[in-house]
């Protein structure tokens, strides 16, 4: 339990994984290597494949992090592993960059090729944003997902440049578990570049290994060091050189091949594998499954993975159990609580680092252990180091230490203390409670404090936090009232002078841990003057971030233990010294900033209402040439409203308002010359036409008109030629049915209380003609061809009896339409209206003066009788 809390605390270590992960690739195709336990078999199974080659493009969102931690040089350098990142890639591949906090928000308009040009403005756009909020990581991937599927990608990649510290969303189990299978469903490699003031290489590792990508972890950035000769700019240049770097990485994993297994074959030899569902497998770095067994691991062992029309096989032979791989024992452990799924295990390099953290780990129990013996607590020392031979038999210092508690034990062993039950007093006058903190009722009412929240072993102090933690059992008793010396005095060294025996005599064991401590406070002072010198240098440009630093050194400073009280209160005061100068450093630097943003904000406007008064002059200038153009060609209505919408954008144009008024002055002189021409012109015609009237003709011959029959034959062929002709064509069955309906009643319509299909029908018949109803015309007004109606019609034409006996039925007509008489209602009719063309060429044609041409030819006789007349 122990090696398991110490696992899952530094398990965000991994941060430290190795910048290139992804091209880390074990030498044979798979390899086995194992450690054997006492029941059962650990192992860890490589597998590398030659995948076929990558597609030819790629569609890359990048998760560009731009939350609050995400400040100063780590933002700097972020960008410019961007900007590499994006030249880089293949000009076949298309990009779309997303800027991540709280939201995810595109900056571009879509995917498009990458280009310097492109990297600039993603790098514009993401400066203009400022760092606030926290990151949302689930929130991230899911609109990348959604990018995808929209743009209808289909070879797909996922670059997220950041801390990975999702604060805003943790991603535990319930929610980690979904997304990764998401993000395989999708076929969306997640890499990432880990950079910021504090990272989860953790996450982004676990991110990459259940999506198939990598993870590049930053080099530590380099800071401006005036001691050490290096200048601000020496510093921006090798953060930027470290950034492009990554950047080229970044784009070459992007065009990488990835196989999706979808069908997995292992051996049944193989036992339990983490993680459950197989990882994806890349072309530029190997795959980890690690598992336990209870089985030998004997012979070749064949595993195949299929994927679409790929299919791969490799046989593996299992190594010979090392104690070197004892970590492995660990890490199947906390792989088996969640079936793998936070597994870090990034290729070799990553099964390599989490060997590292599980060795650190090892280490800092070893070291509790020998703080256990050296303050007398055997049993405590016991049962750390147990723990420790465990994951880590062959660990020197631990059998040593384990030999130094088993010389003590007649036995030559260590053995776990009797469970107390509760209600028991101990000798020591200490009263037993079980779990809930229920005391008997005979001893409820000496009960008191509770001191402890789990037991501790005999011989601990109750002061000793870390060793009671390593300890704790599982039945959760809780020690009421213990005397105050008892864990002093109960079991410890002086009881038993022959665990002096290996330490120090004559104080010189004193002696020693005094001088570590006065070591350990010189070692603190140092840190901390080097902390407070990095923060004056650097809280002028960077104050929010040396806030954070500083607090961060305080937090740590008032949590070391072995520290003079005085030492730490004078290296607080410093802290606290140095915090209030920066926090003054940051109010100013907000100050200037914010003076800064408002002489950025005057310039823009004026630069705005410059660009509006250039657009005004300029469209006026248009304008006026459009009026000059339009009064050359005396075009003066259109003009005086090209001069009104000036004198609309500039009301107090002297220009517009005069351009207007000429314009209108010009029309009308126009006009008057045109009306002066037309008066003149039609005064001349006018008196024209008094000579013509003048000019006499002869009354013989007469005219006679024709007879009335005449006239009417006359009228029924001028009918046929001149009457209004339909623009469609008539068939026979139509001219039939619009002659019947000129006829007159052949018998009298008389129906009282007669359906109406019946009247129609009788009509039909006696007729010749087809009539049908418009049922769903009718179904619209809710009426039936039943209806009853009562007629009473004669002596009219079939037309005038339809037209009064539809007039029965409300909203009721009737058209030819279709060769048939439809009955339907008066909106239908509407909608199929016919269009009729009528001659009217005697209504435009100009008719001749009927006396001209007669007038003419008589004019000598009317001269000669107008001579007559004078003799």
């Amino acid at each position: 339990m122990l090696l398991r809390r110490f696992f899952l605390v530094n398990l965000s270590l991994v941060a430290a994984l190795l910048a290139s992960v992804g091209d880390a690739r074990a030498a044979d195709q798979a390899r086995l290597v194992t450690y054997k336990g006492p029941e059962h078999t650990d192992y860890a199974l490589s597998l590398s494949a030659d995948l076929p080659p990558a597609a030819a493009s790629t569609d890359v969102v990048v998760l560009f992090d731009t939350s609050a931690s995400q400040q100063g040089a780590y933002r700097e350098t972020a960008v410019a592993a961007l900007r590499s990142l994006m030249t880089q890639l293949r000009p076949t591949d298309r990009v779309r960059v997303i800027a991540v906090d709280l939201d995810a928000k595109p900056l571009d308009a879509g995917f498009a090729a990458p280009s310097t040009a492109a990297a600039d403005a993603a790098v514009a756009a993401i400066m203009n944003r400022a760092p606030l909020g926290s990151t949302d990581l689930e929130q991230a991937l899911s609109a990348a997902i959604e990018q995808f599927q929209a743009a209808g990608s289909e070879h797909r990649a996922v670059v997220y440049i950041g801390d990975g510290v999702s604060m805003a969303n943790m991603l535990d189990g319930p929610t980690l578990r979904p997304l990764a299978a998401k993000l395989r469903e999708e076929r969306v490699p997640v890499s990432s570049y880990a950079i910021g003031p504090q990272i989860d290489g953790a996450l982004l590792a676990v991110l990459a290994n259940q999506s198939g990508g990598n993870l590049y972890i930053a080099e530590p950035i380099v800071w401006q060091d005036e001691e050490a000769g290096v200048s601000d700019a020496r510093a921006r240049e090798e953060n930027e050189r470290n950034a492009a770097i990554a950047g080229r990485s970044l784009a070459e994993w992007t065009g990488a091949s990835v196989l999706w297994p979808q069908q997995v074959s292992l051996p049944p030899a193989l036992g339990q594998t983490y993680p459950a569902v197989m990882p994806p497998l890349r072309s530029d770095r190997d795959t980890i499954v690690i598992g336990e067994t209870t089985d030998a691991l004997s012979g070749d062992l064949p595993i195949r993975i299929a994927s679409g029309n790929t299919h791969l096989s490799w046989s593996a032979t299992a190594e010979p159990s090392h104690p070197d791989h004892a970590f492995l024992a660990a890490l199947v452990e906390r792989a088996r609580q969640d079936n793998g799924l936070s597994l870090p295990t990034v290729g070799s390099a990553g099964l390599a680092e989490a060997a590292r953290l599980v060795g650190v780990q090892v280490d800092g129990l070893t070291r509790l252990a020998q703080q256990a013996v050296a303050a007398g607590d055997r049993q405590t020392a016991g049962r750390i180091i147990q723990t420790v031979l465990q994951a880590d038999p062959g660990n020197v210092q631990a059998r040593t230490v384990q030999a130094i508690v088993e010389s003590d034990d007649p036995f030559g062993g260590f053995e776990e203390p009797a469970a107390v039950q509760p209600g028991t007093v101990m000798e020591d006058g200490s009263v037993v409670v079980g779990e809930d903190g229920a005391l008997p009722p005979e001893l409820a009412a000496e009960a008191g404090r509770v001191i402890a929240a789990e037991p501790l072993p005999e011989g601990a102090a109750i002061g000793e936090a870390a060793v009671a933690e390593a300890v704790a059992a599982e039945s959760g008793i809780i020690l009421v009232n213990p005397p105050a010396a008892a864990g002093a005095a109960s079991g410890s060294m002086l009881d038993d002078p022959s665990l002096l025996s290996d330490l120090p005599s004559g104080g010189a064991f004193l002696d020693e841990v005094e001088q570590e401590r006065r070591v350990f406070e010189q070692m603190m002072q140092k840190e901390i003057e080097r902390v407070v010198a990095d923060a004056r240098g650097r809280m002028r440009t960077e104050p929010d971030l040396v806030i954070q630093d500083l607090k961060l050194q305080l937090d740590n400073l008032k949590k070391v233990a072995n520290i003079d009280e005085a030492r730490r209160a004078e290296l607080i005061d410093r802290l606290e010294i140095a915090l209030k100068e920066a926090r003054r450093q940051a109010t100013l630097a907000d100050e200037l900033k914010r003076e800064r943003q408002e002489v950025l904000a005057a310039a823009r406007e004026q630069i705005v209402l410059n660009d509006r008064l250039n657009r005004r002059i300029e469209r006026e200038k248009q304008l006026m040439d459009r009026f000059d153009a339009l009064m050359s060609e005396r075009n003066y209505v259109q003009a005086e409203e090209v001069a009104a919408i000036v004198e609309e954008i500039d009301p107090d144009s002297v220009t517009a308002r005069s351009a207007t008024l000429w314009s209108r002055t010009k029309r009308h002189v126009y006009l008057v010359d045109v009306a002066r021409s037309a008066r003149h012109a039609a005064a001349f015609d006018a008196m024209y036409q008094i000579e013509l009237s003048h000019i006499p003709f002869p009354d013989n011959p007469p005219i006679v008109y024709p007879d009335a029959e005449v006239w009417e034959e006359l009228s029924n062929r001028r009918k046929k030629r001149y009457a209004s002709v339909d623009l469609k064509s008539q068939g026979e069955s139509e001219s039939r049915i619009y002659d019947a309906l000129r006829k007159p009643l052949v018998a009298p319509l008389e129906y009282i209380e007669t359906p109406l299909n019946q009247i129609t029908a009788a009509l039909q018949e006696d007729y010749n003609i087809p009539i049908v109803f418009d049922k769903a015309a009718l179904d619209t007004l809710a009426i039936s061809p039943e209806v009853e109606i009562t007629v009473n019609l004669s002596n009219i034409t079939l037309r005038s009896a339809l037209e009064l006996m539809l007039k029965e039925v409300e909203d009721l007509t009737y058209i030819i339409d279709n060769e048939v008489l439809l009955i339907t209602s008066a909106d239908e009719a509407e909608q199929r209206l016919q269009v009729k063309v009528y001659p009217v060429a005697d209504l435009v044609l100009p008719i001749q003066p009927l006396g001209l041409t007669g007038g003419i030819g008589g004019s000598g006789g009317g001269g000669g009788g107008l001579g007559g007349g004078g003799g």
